[in-house]
């Protein structure tokens, strides 16, 4: 039987939505890059919810309020359903308070997923790229002031580890001066957004002409 709701989310998390789903049929997926642009994903999203919305339908938002890219997205014809988490790290990690109980009890903490090493959410590469134009000596100073914030890298992994993932992820860390961890993800909240119920505190439903509000 075919899903009955529209999903809209990005690269990120669309392997995460598929298995959920055993299948990617409903998702509609979008660049991981936009989340480098919250303007820009914002019209991008309100564009897409315009392509699928329906009367009477349901779209799930496979997103957090993602640099606030999400606040104000409506839709005129269907329901939009949102996680209440900060972006696609409170995702995996099951709810916003696990991933701010994680930054409070460390805040330089920076969350790779193993199929985000090769993505545009790997910090270190792009950084790296743009340094591309600098003289060699000067590219550790640069690189130490551009990672200043960070001083931990958290691997998000599953129930059973990814061995290469967890030495690519070490090697980076060590690399650059920082601690590691490894986290396991709980897709319990992710699981819920596509299956209901959503009438907890967890999740925004917002009707056909509501925009998704600041949370």
């Amino acid at each position: 039987m075919p899903f009955e709701h529209q999903i809209i989310t990005c690269r990120a998390l669309a392997p995460v939505v598929a298995g959920l789903l055993g299948g990617d049929e409903a998702i509609t997926q979008l660049d991981i890059a936009l989340h480098l642009q919250p303007e820009r994903l914002r019209q991008v999203l309100m564009q897409t919810v315009a392509d699928l919305e329906h009367e009477g339908g349901t779209i799930l938002m496979g997103y957090g309020l993602c640099g606030r890219a999400l606040e104000g997205v409506q839709s005129q014809k269907s329901t939009l359903v949102l996680p209440k988490v900060d972006d696609c790290v409170g995702m995996l990690l099951g709810s916003r308070d696990r991933h701010r109980q994680v930054l409070n009890q460390h805040p330089g903490s920076y969350f790779l997923d193993p199929r985000w090493l090769d993505t545009e959410l790997n910090i270190f590469d792009q950084i790296k790229k743009g340094l591309d134009h600098i003289p060699q000596e000067r590219r550790a100073q640069l690189l130490k002031v551009a990672l200043k914030h960070y001083d931990r890298l958290v691997l998000l992994d599953g129930e059973e580890s990814d061995p290469e993932a967890e030495e690519r992820c070490r090697h980076l860390a060590q690399a650059h001066d920082m601690g590691f961890a490894r986290l396991t993800k709980e897709l319990g909240l992710l699981d819920k957004l596509l299956h209901g119920p959503w009438d907890g505190p967890e999740f925004i439903v917002a009707p056909p002409g509501t925009p998704i509000p600041m949370f």
